[in-house]
């Protein structure tokens, strides 16, 4: 019914003839705020503006959109565009960042799926929802039901299972004392309808210590997903890859080997982990290999028996994407966007030009109509030279793409510019055809 009705939509304003987007054709972009930030401020260390946050969006079954955005002072707002018009004024998640995250790193770590009209995601220690019809946000086990403690999610799977019954997914769990210290988590199954856990686990060892989250990822096809940590234990730094499936069980512990892991002592809290971290999430191929970048610029890559972090080839890898059942490894080369498959093997071999990245960013060139939505009813407003609202070119991120209709996404374009206290950046969400290679 979701793509009946974008579809409906998209050939109603475009006269397409499939019914679908073309490779880097656009949709209608819809005008949807001011955002404190500039664009290419994360993509020039040198300038001194405010970077703009934002990741990927995403869409449910109704087709309503969920955009994320971090503010200024590290606070994550969700945006909420109605299937048909309009748009929420964004709501906050009342989080607070992980303990021992580092100055500047980024407390929003992605959404963790959507349902017929509902959203969830983590952001800094919470887990949250959103309602697509209201545009409401709330917290998800924000207390321990039965001690009252303050919790910290320091870890969420990104992957929803949905039944006639229940929804839920796992996540790791900590008082504040024991995530301040690295303890051992528990791994519990959160009903995300109740917002409670319903079943845990144990760490084990039990005995570890010095434990951080390096990342984690989903992988809806197998109805499981993975978390990476790293701890010390019996003298000996060990770097994991926990394979959990819908129903809270570890099924695999796929040993890793990252160069940059190793021993250390943490009575300290303000150590930091020696491991790099996985940057946005992992994602996983049909053949159930696992990958996603690493914080020095590695890949990490791994099924249920094992895996390591790898050099890449010469290019400058900055996404992650799945299509089709296969994950390719995103990035440039010569100031043009390449992408790279993932073999069985975990290691990319062949680079080459991305056409369905740069097609789109060609179709933001000259004067392109935008549907101002900020207020109801929308007003067309016009843009000149608009650019990608996320990295240097369309489609290339560490988060996933939504597959917001048959070979389209969904993503984030920046207009003009206004100067205030800070500058801001005039935001609109579109359709876009992709395709791969």
């Amino acid at each position: 019914m979701r793509y009946a009705l974008i579809s409906a939509t998209l050939c109603a304003s475009f006269g397409c003839k499939s019914g679908t987007l073309e490779s880097g054709e656009w949709g209608t972009l819809r005008y949807f705020g001011e955002l404190a930030g500039v664009p290419d401020a994360r993509l020039d260390p040198a300038d001194t503006d405010l970077p703009l946050e934002l990741i990927p969006p995403t869409s449910d079954r109704d087709g309503n959109v969920y955009v994320i955005y971090e503010d200024v002072n590290g606070n994550s707002i969700v945006y909420v565009g109605q299937a048909l018009s309009g748009w929420s004024k964004g709501c906050p998640a009342g989080e607070e960042p992980l303990p021992h995250a580092t100055a500047g790193q980024a407390q929003v770590h992605g959404f963790l799926g959507t349902s017929q009209s509902m959203a969830w995601y983590w952001t800094g220690d919470a887990l949250a929802q959103v309602n697509g019809n209201t545009g409401e946000c709330k917290q998800i086990l924000d207390k321990d039901p039965l001690t009252v403690t303050d919790l910290r999610v320091v870890a969420a799977v990104p992957y929803v299972h949905e039944t006639p019954a229940r929804r839920t997914l796992t996540a790791w769990v900590q008082g504040v004392n024991d995530a301040f210290n690295r303890a051992p988590p528990y791994q519990v199954v959160v009903d995300l309808d109740l917002r409670r856990y319903v079943a845990y686990n144990s760490f084990e060892p039990t005995d570890a210590t010095c434990i951080d989250v390096l990342g984690v990822g989903g992988n809806e096809a197998d109805q499981e997903g993975a978390i990476v940590v790293a701890y010390n234990h019996n003298g000996s730094r060990k770097v994991e890859a926990r394979i959990i499936d819908a129903q809270g069980d570890t099924t695999a512990v796929a040993p890793l080997v990252m160069s940059d892991s190793e021993f250390y002592a943490c009575p300290d809290s303000a150590t930091n982990t020696p491991e790099p971290h996985v940057i946005g999430q992992l994602q996983a191929n049909d053949d159930g290999i696992y990958a996603g970048l690493l914080s020095n610029g590695q890949m990490l890559a791994f099924n249920e028996d094992g895996g390591s972090s790898r050099t890449l080839p010469n290019f400058d890898a900055k996404g992650v994407l799945k299509h089709n059942g296969d994950i390719w490894i995103t990035g440039t080369a010569e100031d043009r966007p390449v992408l790279g498959k993932v073999q069985s093997t975990g290691s990319v071999e062949t680079v080459i030009r991305w056409e369905s990245s740069e097609r789109a960013a060609q179709g933001l060139q000259g004067e392109i109509a935008v549907l101002d939505q900020r207020y109801q009813p929308g007003e067309p407003i016009a843009w000149e030279s608009p650019v990608t609202a996320m990295g240097e070119w369309p489609f290339i991120s560490p988060y996933p793409t939504d597959e917001y209709a048959i070979d389209t996404t969904g993503w984030l374009v920046a207009g003009p510019s206004f100067e205030s206290t800070l500058t801001r950046t005039a935001v609109a969400f579109g359709p876009v055809g992709i395709s791969v290679p």
